[in-house]
């Protein structure tokens, strides 16, 4: 056989199988977790499968789940050069000692071994392995035997020493971001409203999302916070210098962060035990065992959010902006279930915080398997510890920011949980606090109202400010890595990526700011207003709306800074920053919602991201000598001129109709006239005007 180029050493066969052990990895700690889990009973309707004349549906289950394990372990054991028939006794033999053992040990954890499980895992095995003579040889058709692979240690497929693809596209990249993250929020918004619907502004859902925070605090700091942020400037150097190392540096991470936060969870999982014994009011032992059954979701998002770093490095945005979908119909489907099958609210919200961590699972298979296609990681760690701890150097700073910042969202949440009248307790005004009776000055819902608010204004910022925060910072540190940053260097690559980024993220997020605040009734009502989410609760959650939009600019500035602080390897000024804004943020929340109620907590997010926007863009005057230089004001003043009339028009049309009055069809015509009409006077103005933004944002090429 013909050796093979560089580039593609790793053969077609190496690929598919590498994809196929990561799912088969991921899908074994999916069924061992979910097999050692609290049993569940099925409440409502039959356990038969219908259509199979009374076969029950949990040996259905089993059968599914152990012929799809089957069907891995066979495809997992190699290529077309391998016999087919060898590795299908193995795997009937592996899959059957797995099952056995698995009997065993779900009696520790207090679930029922049962002999008629084991044999329906059996019989599942023996038809995936059956299965899989067929899919054999379809999925590893055109792939290179065995025989012929050519694996170079070291070497990386598809990359080149010395290259980072693409790294001056970050617009082009933003857009196709921008477009699956637009799916991903449409889904989001979906399934809110389904939430919503099903358990409207209740103690029920305040207690699920409260157990949904505490996963995503930790995707936020590690996943997509302090590990990636100090991860893809690292990679990105030695993914240029030295594919090799690159490859066993990703792997490490990946492994350690991993079994790190699989420690942290069954810790959590104690602490959270003990803490359920020791609560008294209904809702707080609620929230507590539905934060139990969410926290391991904590592990499986952050592995998630650094695999799609290694993607993001390669250039392959779409797996992880895609993977939130994933999430959001997993949740959707099971709260659905959920309202049809289950006898009350607090069993139908069980069944969403299980969707929860399904949906973790699939999306970690999802992204293993990009992974093993672009970038295959590795069990050799050798030559990594010099970036490993270079890394970590640079990592620490920003988990102790972000780790506050955190801290606070989730005092955010607490305070809104903690303040809020209890909905069993009607007649219930006021509590006790230091021997003084005092009202509460939050309704029940109020977490509710607060995370359907975050939802709608987070969507501008995820679908294009976050995006491009995400798309520009490879290019950051690309430019970085070739030249580091100084003042004294004027404004060079690195300067000319920051500030086209910041004439992009304000042409976007100024009029996003004043278009929330305008619509923001006809938005929530839209959206949210079904079944038992009432136009009460729709207009309180517009008020909070109007404070969380006022600042979308801010929060989309914010990222784009840090990223530049995080590319240039600065992570103590954003840490310090960040540090300031904590205090003032829970003094103001506590202040503030005593005359506006849960609004308050909106309002003080906002002034405080205004000026942590504000504090480092200055500070990044310590790498640039202009981080805003006057085009980025002439673009900034342009911009502020077209919200004007944006704000004419769409304050005039929204102004001439009663939005609370109107029924469902009439809301959603406003609001498509009004976002058609904002939009329209945005890109249309923009490009009459010959703003450099708009015709970037319309132009196909990046």
């Amino acid at each position: 056989m013909k050796p093979a180029s560089p580039a593609n050493r790793w053969s077609d066969a190496a690929r598919r199988r590498g994809v196929a052990r990561a799912v088969l990895s991921v899908y074994a700690v999916l069924l061992t977790t979910l097999l050692h889990l609290p049993q569940l009973e099925i409440v409502g309707g039959s356990n038969e499968l219908p259509g199979t004349g009374g076969l029950p549906l949990d040996k259905a289950a089993h059968v599914a789940t152990f012929g799809l394990l089957g069907l891995l372990l066979v495809l997992a054991a190699g290529g077309p050069g391998r016999a087919w028939w060898p590795r299908a006794l193995g795997a009937v033999a592996g899959g059957l000692v797995f099952a056995a053992a698995k009997e065993f040990t779900q009696t520790l954890v207090g679930r029922n071994g049962a002999f008629d499980d084991a044999v329906a895992d059996g019989v599942g095995l023996v038809l995936g392995v059956a299965g899989s003579a067929a899919v054999w040889r379809a999925w590893y058709r055109g792939g290179d035997s065995d025989a012929g692979e050519s694996e170079v240690p070291g070497e990386v497929p598809g990359v080149v020493p010395g290259e980072v693809p693409g790294a001056e596209r970050f617009v082009g990249h933003a857009r196709f971001v921008a477009a699956l993250t637009l799916v991903s929020r449409v889904t989001g918004l979906v399934r809110d409203a389904v939430l919503a619907a099903v358990f409207g502004a209740s103690v029920v859902l305040d207690a699920f999302l409260v157990g949904f925070i505490v996963p995503n605090l930790f995707r936020r700091l590690f996943g997509e916070g302090a590990l990636t942020a100090a991860f893809i400037p690292r990679y990105t150097r030695l993914l240029r210098d030295d594919p090799g190392l690159a490859r066993r540096f990703a792997s490490v991470c990946v492994g350690a962060l991993m079994v790190l936060l699989a420690g942290v969870t069954l810790v959590g999982e104690l602490g959270l035990w003990w803490l359920a014994g020791t609560v008294e009011t209904e809702k707080a032992a609620l929230a507590v065992r539905l934060t139990m059954w969410m926290l391991p979701y904590m592990p499986l998002v952050c592995g998630v959010a650094l695999l799609g770093a290694v993607l993001q490095v390669h250039r392959r945005f779409g797996p992880a902006a895609a993977a939130p979908v994933l999430l959001n119909l997993v949740v959707i489907g099971a709260a659905a279930l959920g309202a049809m099958a289950a006898g009350g609210p607090g069993e139908a919200v069980g069944l969403a915080a299980a969707g929860v961590l399904v949906a973790g699972l699939l999306q970690l298979m999802w992204l293993a398997g990009s992974v093993a296609w672009v970038a295959p990681l590795t069990t050799s760690f050798a030559g990594t510890g010099p970036a490993v701890r270079e890394m970590l150097r640079k990592m620490v700073p920003v988990v102790i920011g972000l780790g506050v910042f955190q801290v606070n969202t989730l005092l955010d949440a607490v305070i809104a949980f903690g303040l809020s009248k209890p909905e069993l307790g009607k007649g219930v005004e006021t509590f006790d606090a230091f021997g003084r009776a005092i009202g509460y000055p939050l309704e029940a819902g109020a977490v509710t109202t607060l995370s359907l608010a975050q939802r709608l204004y987070q969507f501008p910022l995820g679908v294009f400010g976050i995006a491009l925060a995400t798309a520009i910072f490879p290019a950051l540190a690309a430019a970085a890595g070739r030249a580091k940053p100084q003042a004294a260097s004027g404004d060079g690559e690195f300067g000319d990526i920051f500030r086209r980024g910041v004439r992009l993220t304000l042409y976007i997020g100024l009029p996003a700011s004043v278009g929330l605040i305008l619509v923001r009734v006809p938005l929530v009502r839209v959206f949210f207003e079904w079944n038992r989410f009432t136009t009460e609760d729709a207009l309180r959650c517009a008020a909070v709306l109007a404070g969380y939009g006022s600042a979308v600019w801010a929060y989309a500035l914010t990222h784009v800074a840090t990223k530049a602080f995080y590319a240039a390897d600065d992570t103590a000024t954003p840490l310090r920053v960040s540090l300031a804004m904590v205090g003032l943020n829970l003094a103001l929340n506590l202040t503030l919602i005593w005359p506006l109620g849960v609004a308050g907590l909106a309002w003080s997010t906002a002034l405080c991201a205004t000026l942590q926007a504000g504090l480092l863009v200055r500070g990044l005057r310590r790498y640039l000598d202009r981080p805003v230089d006057a085009g980025v004001w002439r673009g900034v003043g342009r911009t502020a001129a077209l919200c004007v009339v944006m704000a004419v028009g769409v304050g005039s049309l929204v102004g001439v109709f009663d939005a609370a009055a109107l029924g469902k069809p009439q809301s959603v015509a406003l609001l498509a006239g009004a976002v058609g009409l904002g939009g329209a006077v945005m890109l249309g103005g923009g490009w009459w005007w010959g703003m450099p933004e708009a015709r970037e944002l319309l132009s196909r090429r990046g």
